[in-house]
């Protein structure tokens, strides 16, 4: 009994003993592949960086000569710019210039006679002439286009209905009369006259006080 018992616990021993030795074999491998995996990723990522580095690095490189090229083109642009905007300004201010010129008041106006001294009644011509040299138009034909403008645009309004102040001069408006009686001047019979309407102009107190 004595020797059963030893030879068991012999084999126990044993066992023990090869199940240590599996376990520290088992456990030594696992270790040394975690240590190389682990190597293995930090010299991947210090690849990773130093690729990123290059590329970056080639980046800027590369941004420095577009730099310069574009650097290095720019002057001869703006030159080019500078003589076209001063060859487009020249003409605007000709442009300019020349409206501002026209049309300029005379210091001294000066009012045409009318030819016809029995009547001393304007021609339309001597009425241009006149505006011509009175308002300070450059043309006979500049004071001509002025004053059938001015012509059209009361004609439109007075056909609109509207009155139509005059300053210094008086006021112009469209009436309309009622029907009345009348006598015939020739036969002196008594004769109806129709509604009708008028163009009436009523001379402001200016105008009276600076002609009567």
């Amino acid at each position: 009994m004595a020797t059963k018992k030893k030879a068991t616990k012999r084999s126990t021993a044993a066992r023990k003993k090869t199940a240590k030795k599996k376990t520290t074999a088992s456990k030594k491998p696992a270790a040394k592949k975690s240590t190389k995996s682990k190597t293995g990723a930090r010299k991947k990522t210090a690849a990773k960086k130093t690729a990123r580095k290059k590329t970056t690095a080639s980046k800027t490189a590369r941004k420095k000569t577009t730099a310069r090229k574009t650097a290095a083109k720019k002057p001869a642009a703006r030159k080019t710019t500078k003589k076209s905007t001063a060859k487009k300004a020249a003409p605007a201010a000709k442009k300019v210039e020349a409206k501002k010129a026209a049309p300029v008041p005379p210091k001294k106006p000066v009012l045409v006679k009318p030819k016809n001294s029995a009547t001393n009644q304007y021609t339309q011509s001597e009425l241009f002439d006149c505006i011509q040299n009175y308002c300070g138009f450059g043309s006979r034909k500049e004071a001509k286009e002025f004053y059938e403008n001015f012509a059209g645009m009361l004609h439109a309004s007075l056909k609109g209905g509207y009155k139509i102040p005059l300053p210094g001069l008086g006021k112009l408006q469209v009436r309309r009369t009622k029907a009345r009686m009348g006598i015939n001047p020739a036969t002196r019979e008594p004769i109806k006259i129709p509604a009708k309407k008028k163009v009436a102009f009523t001379a402001n107190k200016a105008l009276k006080e600076a002609v009567l």
